[in-house]
């Protein structure tokens, strides 16, 4: 095959065909992560192609009007797909306008090629800079590389229109079909395929590092409160024991437990114990520092770790706390109010000894917790 425009276009042709097929495998509507719109992005540059090819052996509104209008179709889907990846609504009269604009524009011009390299150059320039402002604007949320090869994809889209549309007015670019295979015809071909390339692979690694990211956040937060899980906050006290024997400063640990939760649970309904706990939780780290690590234990259970913070600084913390949950209106997804108290265990040490476990510390702030429960509750206890 040589390389040529029409091989470059036949190429370009089947690749996009194979990424949306790919697609189309693994997205549904209802996934938040714009595959679907992706997919169909993937469908119409891959139609507009097919019409390009197409050209001379039917009609123009099909091989030239249509053609483009589902070239420039492509990126406003592909805008879509961005905007539902980012969670947000898309302004679909800015994304679809000049699609609407270049059918019109084209029909008037269907016999000037040279001025349709013109309009169509500044429809997909305006459709790049939508889509860059777009990413631009949650770029420091998206994570990872993935942005970066959109970026440069999207970039060099955009290089190869402007190079093809400057070629033309400065009659640089004698242009009788599309399928002409001059150099610079060729070369602007074989940048649109790399670009295309650059976009698709991007798209699909911010899909994945998002969903590794989210994985991750899974692994160490619990998902209900937004407070660390069990598993973190004990790979976190094993540091801080460690650390507070080296540095010789004294580590503390309050355990705190809902009075009555089952109650709650029982009389109001899981969704209101639900409730209860995300406000605990919140509760939680608004009365912290943001060295503390603060995280759900189990159950109606919360864990506080407190590292450099004496007996004293505990204590008084710890009834702060107790004090904050009993003062706090505990509003219930059906509007009931209530009143919630919780029972907190705590215990320090200093100086940490060296064979400190998390599991000794963890025993002695468990104990306090249970004297507290047998003293009446809503109390704290000091082991």
């Amino acid at each position: 095959m040589t390389l040529d425009t029409p091989s470059l276009m036949l190429t370009n042709t089947l690749l996009t065909a194979t990424l949306a097929v790919c697609l189309a495998l693994v997205a549904r509507r209802d996934r938040a992560d714009g595959l679907f719109y992706w997919g169909l992005a993937l469908t119409a540059h891959c139609a507009a192609y097919v019409l390009y090819m197409l050209r001379g052996q039917v009609s123009d509104w099909f091989s030239v009007v249509l053609a483009n209008m589902l070239l420039v179709s492509a990126f406003a889907l592909m805008q879509e797909g961005l905007y539902q990846f980012q969670g947000r609504k898309a302004p679909r009269w800015r994304l679809w306008l000049p699609v609407l604009a270049l059918g019109v524009l084209f029909a008037l011009l269907l016999g000037n090629i040279h001025a349709r390299v013109v309009v169509l150059a500044c429809a997909l320039c305006l459709q790049f800079a939508q889509f860059a402002v777009a990413m631009g604007q949650r770029w420091s949320e998206t994570p990872g590389r993935g942005k970066f090869f959109v970026m440069a994809g999207i970039a060099l889209s955009a290089l190869a229109l402007v190079v093809r549309a400057v070629a033309v007015v400065m009659g640089q670019l004698a242009m009788g079909s599309i399928t002409d295979s001059g150099l610079l015809q060729t070369l602007v071909f074989a940048m649109a395929a790399v670009a295309m390339i650059l976009v698709n692979f991007g798209i699909v690694v911010m899909i994945k590092e998002r969903a590794d990211a989210r994985n991750h956040t899974l692994a160490f937060m619990d998902e209900l409160t937004g407070l660390h899980n069990r598993r973190h906050v004990l790979l976190a006290l094993e540091q801080q024991i460690a650390w507070a024997c080296r540095a010789r400063q004294p580590l503390s640990l309050l355990l705190l437990d809902v009075d009555f939760f089952k109650r709650i649970n029982d009389t109001l309904g899981h969704l209101s114990g639900d409730q209860v706990l995300r406000d605990l939780g919140a509760g939680l780290r608004s009365h912290l520092r943001a060295c503390d690590i603060a995280g759900r234990w189990g159950g109606e259970e919360f864990i506080v770790v407190l590292p450099g913070t004496d007996a004293a600084g505990a204590a008084a913390l710890a009834e702060r706390l107790r004090g904050a949950v009993e003062a706090k209106r505990f509003v219930m997804p059906d509007g009931t109010a209530l009143t919630v108290t919780v029972s907190i265990g705590l215990h320090t040490l200093h100086p940490v000894p060296v064979d400190a476990t998390a599991d000794t510390l963890l025993g002695l702030a468990d104990r306090a917790l249970y004297r507290a429960k047998a003293l009446g509750r809503n109390r704290v206890e000091v082991a």
